[in-house]
């Protein structure tokens, strides 16, 4: 096992898709309950494949720019199973749809952004936070993005939210340090999910040459080798394994930190 979740309670926001059911079937593979809030995708099926593991779950929908919404969502999962161990903020976006970032930046991808990476994220974790207090003890893992540490290839409004994710995680590490709360965040490198493909089904459709006519996971490959030491991308797996380890009671002595997880692409 990666670390014990045994007889813990999970929350993973976007857990649904991308990065999402990576980290849910890796906290419930290592004993965990997981609930996930979804959207637009099919949780139901996620929340199914955790049960088949013999764990809890249940799948709840979200609209996180709903902020009172959002405030509530980790009171119903106190609610039905008593108690709650760990929160993910995993769901994040790259603009509103239609999204290139190539020239064409409008003010609704900064505004959309910013309610979802970081206005979001706040509101579910607010909402979590009076039961770690109470307990006193808890892990948050907030999923920020390599691009906060080396923005490349990045655009300055997403770029600017998930800077933003770091600086927050390392704020409230330090407020609730004294309740015994574990709050990390994890850096993904470039992982070939939905957030990418629509990004370059965008790109597409607004004429970019770089993408017209070439195959998307073909440029991606290239990127991946171009950027990273190790040549590989990465996967939905390693980042829901070094969630479970920070989830975990082995992990009790790490707060306030984010960790990239991007085959070697930044390095500090």
């Amino acid at each position: 096992m990666i670390a014990d979740l045994t007889g813990k309670t999970a929350l993973v926001t976007g857990g649904g898709q991308g990065i999402g059911p990576g980290i849910a079937m890796s906290l419930a593979e290592q004993g965990a309950d997981v609930a996930i809030t979804y959207r637009s995708s099919d949780g139901q099926a996620i929340a199914d494949q955790i049960e088949a593991l013999g764990r809890r779950s249940m799948a709840l929908q979200l609209d996180i720019t709903e902020s009172s919404r959002a405030g509530e969502v980790a009171g119903e999962v106190i609610s039905e199973w008593g108690d709650l161990d760990i929160l993910v903020n995993n769901l994040g976006i790259s603009g509103a749809p239609g999204a290139t970032g190539q020239g064409n930046v409008r003010d609704i991808d900064w505004e959309l952004t910013w309610k979802v990476n970081i206005k979001g994220l706040a509101d579910v974790t607010e909402g979590a936070l009076p039961h770690f207090r109470e307990r006193k003890s808890g892990k948050i893992v907030n999923i920020s993005s390599v691009a906060a540490r080396w923005p490349r290839y990045a655009i300055a409004y997403y770029v600017t939210t998930k800077s933003g994710v770091i600086s927050y995680t390392q704020a409230v590490a330090k407020e609730m340090a004294p309740y015994n709360v574990n709050v990390n965040c994890i850096c993904p490198g470039r992982v070939w999910t939905r957030f990418h493909q629509e990004w370059f089904e965008n790109r597409e459709a607004a004429g970019d040459t770089a993408v017209v006519g070439n195959e998307h996971y073909d440029l991606f490959v290239a990127g991946v080798k171009e950027a990273i030491p190790l040549g590989r991308e990465q996967t939905p797996e390693d980042i829901g394994k070094l969630t479970a380890f920070l989830s975990s009671d082995d992990a009790r002595n790490i707060t306030g930190q984010s960790i990239q997880v991007d085959g070697g692409q930044v390095m500090v």
